[in-house]
């Protein structure tokens, strides 16, 4: 929570002044240079967060050895991935956008790495992560108000754009030192251990890709057909829209045990009911303060140049709501072990945001943009989870309206 808390104060001070500080083109350009290789990091760690934490969980040695194991194989897949795109840019960049791809690849480079921290969370130390986290997050944003503060090149905001993953990184490397040597009896077994993480990683590569990829598109294809400072405004919207979504994630975490474990399942689809009323009253509270508020917000805080983004911060705080009890089904859905499901829903999802983000930006622009993550959002809890067990999940929508209705009725 600490973390969450210092994120929400850097994103109104910090983030806000140095966005006022290098105006919408380099801001846009920074969030340009980190979709992509966020994409890259997915793709170089082989779903293996998921792998190695349940490893960890049932037997901690064996965990380590596939850590360590596998940690070259990481850095392989995904400098192969990124050299074409660093190459490109290194090429073709103007200005100073090359430093800014070249940071955030470095920077993505440390994340992918940084398996450590599923270690941690697997030996129920997670509070080692947050420590570390809360660390990396502070000097980075130090040094990004800094650098704001005293109207220095934007270009040196490339040296905290890398500390914010390499400091928490190289923190956590020294603390899991001791289990370096811990290696498989025989050298043959280590290339068991990798050929595991590429057979099993593969079934989660797709999914988190997919993820990746649509949950970004908005970002790039207005990279493509608009400009970086369109990309800079929108940065903005799309950050300020999700700022908040911890605490409706919160509440998710706390509240699955007790559907997840409940046998019964019309009582299960009573307790995600209630869930969903408060995803939705949570939502709806947050969407009505920032109509009222979010125009002063932006023009306070990040300068007139930032005006563009209120409609879509609405539009988008919306997106948020829907991803939320989006959420909910999902986990709905995985309480029924409809893992595959969800895999192939999410290839459907990345093409539907395809068409949708093109189609909307080259008409609408950055409002196209947040038009188009509503829209896919909506389909992806609706329509596209509708398939799944013969329409439980329209069920529980139903039952949903139907408990919102329910006082209107007794008036009736």
């Amino acid at each position: 929570m600490s973390e969450k808390i210092i994120s929400i104060f850097g994103l109104i001070f910090v983030t806000s002044y140095v966005a006022k500080y290098v105006g919408p083109g380099t801001f846009g350009q920074i969030s340009f240079s980190m979709s992509l290789f966020q994409i890259v990091q997915v793709i170089a760690q082989l779903g293996s967060s998921i792998i190695i934490f349940k490893r960890i969980s049932k037997n901690k040695r064996s965990g380590i050895i596939l850590i360590n194991t596998t940690v070259l194989m990481r850095a392989f897949f995904y400098f192969i991935c990124s050299f074409p795109i660093v190459i490109y840019f290194f090429i073709h960049g103007a200005n100073d956008s090359f430093w800014f791809i070249f940071a955030a690849f470095l920077s993505c480079f440390f994340s992918s790495l940084d398996v450590y921290s599923v270690y941690y969370d697997a030996i129920l130390k997670s509070k080692i992560n947050t420590v570390i986290n809360v660390c990396g997050l502070i000097l980075s944003l130090v040094l990004r108000w800094w650098i704001a503060s005293f109207e220095m090149p934007p270009v040196l905001l490339t040296i905290p754009i890398v500390l914010t993953s390499m400091f928490p990184y190289l923190l956590r490397a020294i603390a899991y030192k001791n289990n370096y040597n811990v290696r498989p009896l025989l050298k043959r077994h280590r290339g068991k251990y990798r050929r595991y993480l590429l057979k099993v990683g593969g079934s989660f590569v797709i999914s988190d890709v997919s993820i990746a990829i649509y949950t970004r598109l908005s970002l790039l294809i207005l990279a493509v057909l608009e400009s970086k400072t369109s990309v800079g405004i929108y940065s903005v919207a799309l950050n300020l829209a999700g700022s908040w979504s911890f605490i409706t994630m919160s509440l998710i975490t706390s509240t699955l045990p007790s559907i997840f474990s409940e046998k019964n399942d019309s009582l299960a689809l009573k307790k995600t009911v209630k869930l969903n009323i408060y995803m939705a009253i949570i939502s709806i509270t947050v969407i009505f303060f920032a109509y009222l508020l979010g125009g002063w917000f932006l023009r306070f805080f990040y300068g007139v140049e930032y005006d563009g983004a209120f409609y879509p911060l609405i539009i988008l705080c919306m997106s948020t709501m829907v991803s939320t009890l989006g959420t909910v089904s999902a986990r709905f859905i995985a309480k029924y072990s409809g893992y595959s499901f969800l895999s192939k829903k999410m290839l459907i999802v990345l093409v539907s945001s395809l068409i949708l983000n093109y189609l909307l930006i080259a008409k609408f622009g950055i409002l196209g943009a947040a038009i188009s993550t509503l829209a896919t959002e909506i389909l992806s809890l609706t329509l596209y989870n509708y398939f799944f067990k013969r329409g439980i999940v329209a069920s529980l929508h139903i039952e949903t309206i139907k408990y919102i209705l329910m006082p209107f009725r007794r008036r009736g």
